[in-house]
């Protein structure tokens, strides 16, 4: 790896510390917003924001003889979590959140930094390219709504973005490698709530009653055969019952009983075929217990495909700055990513980055970015540019 990448990585340390200190949910990274344009202004860019978002784009335009319209896009997430960190020796540090009950737990305070990093070595070289390279500082992917948001915004436009890529930190890589695979990286999305209504009564008298909470508990463990028996065990699936909420007393059958869950796909195939067999059993458990139901989908993203030609670019490219011994094969993930979003819109790739287990799992009160990483994720980003544009 050339020593440059490891210089801006050390230089984006107190920025990535800077942020991690400072978390913001999301939809209201504005303190993160303006760390990130300001950056930007410091490095010769002029950043531009969008009206009723907190996402920032920074463009390194083309070269002066290139008339091109399109841009390649390199993308971050900027939230946090609603999470309280945990500060506890060994994992303690100084740059802990300061926001009470939030927390940089899914490294995104990282990928910010990285993508600055990758600013840093544009505006550092001055090297242009045949087409403008388009950064994308991406608010409120913890809810899926961040990408569709910047999408509908005209993100993708002016110029046109003609491929994407992307990164997460990946704390079961070992530190520094990475993971790209052809396809499926991550999962499909569906989230429900299932409202099942029939008709209360005395505890001691269930007869004269309709109980949905006991067609609760046939659909919970009814649907679990929509995983072992309904699909392929060489196709993923993950089907979860997260909330089960009926009743107030011991002794009184409840009128409702709502279910709140969540459907995990890699297949867009399956996934139809299994929302449309639960929807099945839904109807079908409802009506064999006399109680009617209610069934509610809400989609937070889709599986994350990587185009199979820019998913081998970008293995090129990381070769080309990082060498063969930092390419790791890793399964996909069941959980979700908004970046899946751009992908259904350009073709492109999303990687993994490894961080090393020692700074604990995502979502965990204890986790933190790995700043030995970064110079890593630095030289993979500007390695797939170059090598992006040495095909052009």
């Amino acid at each position: 790896m050339d020593p440059i990448f490891s210089a801006i990585a050390a230089d984006c340390r107190l920025l990535r510390h800077s942020l991690h200190a400072r978390p913001e949910l999301s939809g209201v990274e504005f303190a993160t917003r303006d760390a990130v344009v300001a950056e930007l202004v410091s490095l010769g860019f002029e950043p531009q924001t969008f009206e009723g978002s907190t996402g920032v784009v920074a463009l390194w335009p083309a070269d002066d003889s290139s008339s091109s319209h399109s841009a390649l896009a390199l993308r971050a997430d900027m939230d946090a979590l609603p999470l309280q960190e945990d500060n506890a020796a060994p994992h303690a540090r100084p740059w802990i959140s300061q926001i009470p009950g939030v927390m940089h737990a899914c490294g995104h305070d990282g990928h910010t930094a990285v993508l600055l990093g990758v600013a840093r070595w544009l505006a550092t070289s001055g090297k242009k390219f045949p087409k403008a390279v388009k950064l994308i500082f991406q608010p409120a992917e913890e809810t899926g709504l961040g990408a569709p948001g910047l999408i509908n915004a005209g993100v993708l436009e002016s110029p046109r973005v003609e491929a994407i890529f992307g990164l997460h930190g990946w704390p079961e890589l070992p530190a520094g490698t990475l993971s790209i695979p052809d396809r499926a990286i991550m999962a499909a999305v569906d989230n429900f709530t299932l409202t099942l209504r029939g008709r209360g009564g005395h505890g001691a008298m269930p007869h004269l009653a309709r109980d949905p909470v006991i067609a609760a508990a046939a659909l919970i463990l009814g649907a679990q055969t929509l995983v072992s028996r309904k699909s392929s065990p060489l196709d993923a699936s993950v089907l979860t019952f997260g909330q089960v909420a009926a009743g107030k007393t011991h002794n009184v059958i409840p009128e409702t009983c709502v279910l709140r869950g969540t459907l995990r796909t890699l297949s867009p195939a399956l996934r139809a075929e299994l929302m449309a067999a639960f929807e099945s059993m839904v109807e079908h458990t409802a009506a064999a217990h006399g109680v009617t139901r209610e069934l509610e989908w809400v989609e937070a993203c889709p599986a994350t495909l990587n185009d199979p030609a820019m998913a081998a670019l970008a293995r090129a490219g990381v070769r080309r700055a990082l060498g063969d011994e930092c390419l790791r094969e890793a399964p996909p993930s069941m959980g979700g990513e908004d970046f899946s979003y751009f992908l259904h819109r350009v073709p492109g790739a999303y990687f993994w980055l490894g961080l090393g287990m020692e700074r604990g799992g995502l979502h965990n009160p204890r986790f933190d970015f790995n700043d030995e990483a970064m110079a890593a994720g630095i030289a993979a980003f500007v390695g797939i540019v170059e090598e992006y544009f040495s095909r052009d």
